[in-house]
């Protein structure tokens, strides 16, 4: 026999009303595809070279260490890996709550 933590959790989809189901798959897929889109751009940061990397330039106009800018870049593409997974993994509860109970009405959950 096995063993684990139930929970029951409120979900806010904050600013997202969906008139269908295929809208909400639609937006599940949006973000999917945002994700590999990301892991594409780390795989291209892991194997460039400091030539393949146009570094900015600072404040006083000197451009700056390519290994830094590569550090930048892939700490704001983890950044939005994280929100878009977030906002993923609300969705797919959603879809799970919509498998698991077919007769609910999408319209019961607009905000007024």
């Amino acid at each position: 026999m096995g063993y684990g933590t139930t929970f029951t959790t409120d979900i806010y989809l904050n600013r997202q009303i969906f008139e269908s189901r295929w809208e909400l798959d639609e937006k599940v897929k949006e973000l999917e595809d945002y994700i590999q889109s990301a892991k594409g751009e780390l795989i291209a940061l892991a194997v460039s070279t400091p030539r393949d990397v146009i570094a900015e330039k600072d404040e006083s106009g000197y451009p700056q260490n390519p290994i830094e800018e590569v550090l930048r870049k892939t700490r704001e593409t983890f950044e939005w890996m994280e929100d878009n997974y977030r906002e993923l993994n609300k969705l797919y509860q959603f879809q799970e709550y919509l498998d698991e109970n077919p007769d609910v009405d999408l319209n019961q959950f607009k905000d007024i």
